[in-house]
């Protein structure tokens, strides 16, 4: 039978062509060969002799493997701890593209106690998302126990190094953010978890059964999603095809793109997701993410940090505490998501060098990158307080 092309279709052909070419442009990578069966069974029994609780490999539109052990199955929701950040950075994005967020506008043009205060009144929206906005950790703050508005309280924190100098990882950032956006999202009608529900959540539909959350019922934007890995791997779907998901475009491609550019200070950090972007640069270091969170203290000077030399360099991904990993690389259009516990050894360049260990063309572009052009290390005495683990 013959196909009759209408004028509508001609449209969305179009468009559709059009956005693949956009896509092509702002992720200008070779298409690497498929993952390797072996290697996909070596990163599986590295992760089952270690802190693995599952594992999923999507690539091309099919979940090309699949297998949860050591007591866990598929239906069970996990805490995906940090993982939650990279939903936040993507509806950073979506409040870009829809015009009330400006990522370069002062906090302090939205939290008037910002305005007088001669450091946190030059802190924009992008160094809050970014952590380089020189703020405390928040760590004991936000996850401690007490019976405040955690959201409220977290435009108290000082501002402990200069803004834009130094990259430190702890929520009080994100928390910031929420502040900055409930504001926002006020003259809108709606809560910053709301509308993460509405533009994301239910879309892909994703269900979370729990939040971690204050006693006032915020919702805690650095760690508090549960979900399911299939649930968890619809996100990352979504984040390989360029936004799109089941035929409908989320956030468009060239929004989405602002969360995976880093910074001269931390070149594997963007907007809440990690990145390889630096693999393929001569002076590059493998970053150990969750050991060197783990250090006392935290380490600022990340400068030519990726998370492994043998991964594509367009990979990013959402890190979780307990080795909760979602790895997307879109020039393969591969999503991995690796569920884990606190047991037992895992390193993302181990995990990682296993999985591409027989994949032709794995770094195949070297994307622009800035280097740090800051002093290395502040003195220790200005560190924050510790906290363990992504």
């Amino acid at each position: 039978m013959k196909t009759v092309i209408t004028g509508k279709n001609k449209k969305r052909k179009g468009a559709a062509i059009v956005s693949f070419l956009l896509f092509a442009v702002l992720f200008p990578m070779t298409v690497s060969a498929q993952l390797s069966d072996a290697s996909i069974k070596a990163a599986h029994e590295y992760s089952q002799k270690g802190a693995g609780l599952g594992m999923i490999v999507w690539e091309n539109g099919r979940v090309r493997f699949e297998d949860y052990y050591a007591g866990h199955s598929a239906g069970k929701p996990l805490h995906i701890y940090s993982g939650t950040k990279s939903f936040f950075g993507v509806l950073a994005a979506i409040g870009v593209e829809e015009g009330w967020l400006d990522l370069d506008e002062p906090v302090g043009k939205t939290l008037s106690s910002w305005r007088e205060d001669p450091r946190k009144r030059r802190i924009t929206i992008r160094q809050l998302l970014n952590f380089t906005s020189g703020l405390e950790t928040g760590f004991s703050q936000i996850y401690g126990r007490s019976s405040v508005d955690k959201v409220t309280a977290s435009t108290t924190l000082d501002v402990t190094r200069e803004p834009g100098t130094t990259f430190v990882y702890g929520p009080g950032h994100l928390q910031v953010f929420c502040a900055v956006i409930r504001e926002k999202l006020k003259k809108r009608g709606q809560s910053y978890e709301g509308y993460l529900r509405k533009k994301l959540i239910s879309p892909l539909g994703i269900s979370i059964p729990k939040w971690r959350e204050d006693a006032h019922g915020n919702v805690i934007p650095s760690a508090g999603m549960y979900m399911t890995g299939r649930d968890w791997l619809k996100f990352g779907e979504m984040v390989a095809q360029g936004g799109r998901w089941k035929n409908k475009q989320l956030i468009k491609t060239e929004s989405l793109r602002l969360c995976f550019t880093g910074t001269r200070i931390n070149p594997a950090y963007g907007i809440n997701f990690w990145l390889n972007g630096y693999a393929g640069q001569s002076d590059a270091r493998v970053a150990d993410v969750e050991q060197w969170l783990d250090r006392d203290p935290m380490p600022e000077d990340w400068s030519g940090a990726c998370l492994s030399k043998n991964a594509p360099p367009d990979l990013v991904a959402a890190l979780g505490s307990n080795f909760q990993r979602l790895y997307i690389v879109p020039s393969m259009q591969l999503v991995v998501v690796h569920l884990g516990s606190d047991r037992g050894k895992f390193t993302d360049d181990q995990f990682l060098t296993l999985l591409f260990q027989n994949t032709a063309n794995k770094v195949t572009a070297k994307p622009t990158v800035t280097k740090r052009d800051t002093r290395p290390l502040l003195p220790r005495i200005l560190f924050g307080k510790k906290k363990k683990k992504p």
